[in-house]
């Protein structure tokens, strides 16, 4: 029979739909089972894989040829068969394949990408869908990486589809680009239409790709925030921020975090009042939230008008992120709330008030030890789930604290990290205690 929950690499051609057989059988055996995976959508796959469009008549089950390298250069070479059957049996293993590091590496001395990047301009949607996804996979290696970005083009193919297509290949394209952004920003600013096109379409998409077009904007402007900035990249982000889905609004604050480390970005903060925009978002319920707007605070406050702005409401802003600073012993909430005390101190009244009421508090600050904390800004799982070498992958929706050698090390250092926030705050306490210069 049909067993759908196998996940088998290669598919064999049927001219019958294989759920027939199992309705064909369990009348015969006179069985009243109800079986969701006979039902449409077709050919239901694992939690991990499955897909949003579907290809009809495959039977995901059987196999046709060996497996191993033989197997795997008739799937690179049957992937632009003029056979739009062949190549989609293709195409499905394919994806099935790269999971597999070995075989993926195998697959990109092929030179599998290039071909792969000729498909994304294929007329069908399943194939441009799978094909972004496999180009999403093999970005996570250097090699994989490396063929793609020697490509420009892709760059203009993945733009294409992510502002025209359907829903689902949007989403794909959105995913691809976001992972090839992730290690390869450098490659990508020099498109001048990219930065702009995402900015386009940031605001009237759904909610999950609009969350991939902001990763992929952090990342780009992380390295370069001069083409964000001319493209009013700064008034776009604020606007996401009157959203009322918290996951975008940390993402625009994410961003807005990258253009303010830029000397224009830090005016136009000053001219929009970024500093007492930001003060709700401190007591929102939700800790993310409070990080990022925490995060974005550190280069607000850091002008001469801001600090002026600060001395507004120094008194609730100040007793707001030492309370923070105590009850939430997360190492990311307490460095960035620690620097925003900093720049308070900066200024004479706010000093004095904080050295007044607050300094037995900032004193008594705890700071985890780094066994206790997996380097990560998520606040509900604390890693220790995803196995042993937690500190040295890459895990999906988990920003991890980048170590201190270099922003291309993916390696994390959790001592390192923890040594700033000791450091941060024997600053914050010297600085509390400074006085102005006399003669």
């Amino acid at each position: 029979m049909y067993c759908p929950y196998k996940n088998s690499y290669l598919q064999l051609a049927t001219s019958v739909d294989p759920k027939l057989i199992n309705k064909a059988v369990r009348r015969a055996m006179r069985k009243t089972q109800f079986d969701p995976h006979d039902e449409r959508p077709p050919a239901q796959r694992l939690t991990s894989m499955q897909p949003s469009l579907y290809a009809p008549w495959t039977d995901i089950t059987r196999t046709r040829m060996g497996f191993e390298r033989v197997g795997l250069r008739i799937i690179n070479r049957d992937i632009t068969s003029d056979d739009s059957f062949i190549k989609l049996q293709a195409i499905h293993s394919l994806l099935d394949q790269v999971q597999i590091s070995e075989n993926a590496l195998f697959l990109v001395d092929l030179n599998v990408a290039y071909r792969l990047i000729d498909l994304l301009e294929d007329r069908d949607p399943i194939v441009k869908e799978k094909v972004c996804l496999i180009l999403a996979h093999l970005s996570s290696y250097f090699q994989g990486r490396t063929r793609i970005l020697a490509q420009p083009i892709v760059i203009d193919r993945l733009m294409f589809l992510f502002m025209r297509d359907r829903k689902e290949i949007r989403y794909a394209a959105a995913f691809c680009l976001k992972q090839l952004t992730r290690y390869g920003s450098e490659c990508i600013s020099k498109n001048e239409k990219i930065i702009e096109n995402l900015l386009k379409v940031i605001k009237n998409d759904h909610v999950g790709i609009v969350l991939l077009h902001l990763e992929s904007l952090k990342n780009l402007t992380d390295w370069e925030p001069t083409v964000a900035l001319k493209t009013n990249a700064f008034q776009v982000m604020l606007e996401l921020l009157q959203y009322e889905d918290t996951r975008i609004v940390q993402g625009a604050m994410d961003c807005m975090r990258q253009l303010c480390k830029h000397s224009i970005g830090k005016k136009l903060a000053d001219k929009y009042d970024m500093t007492r925009f930001l003060v709700p978002y401190i007591y929102s319920e939700d800790e993310q939230v409070i990080i990022s707007a925490v995060g974005l605070m550190m280069y607000t406050s850091n002008t001469t008008m801001s600090k002026w702005r600060l001395k507004e409401f120094q008194y609730q802003l100040s007793k707001r992120l030492v309370t923070l600073c105590v009850k939430k012993d997360i190492p990311v909430l307490q460095l960035r709330a620690m620097q925003v005390l900093v720049n308070m101190c900066e200024i004479p009244d706010c000093r004095l008030f904080i050295r007044r009421n607050l300094s037995k508090r900032i004193k008594g600050i705890k700071i985890r030890q780094p066994e206790h904390w997996d380097g990560t800004t998520e606040t509900k799982h604390y890693g220790f789930d995803f196995g042993h070498n937690y500190r040295t992958r890459f895990i999906r929706h988990f920003e991890t604290i980048r170590v201190d050698l270099g922003d291309n090390n993916e390696a994390l250092n959790v001592a390192s990290y923890i040594e700033r926030v000791k450091a941060i705050k024997e600053r914050l306490i010297h600085k509390m205690y400074s006085e102005p210069y006399k003669d």
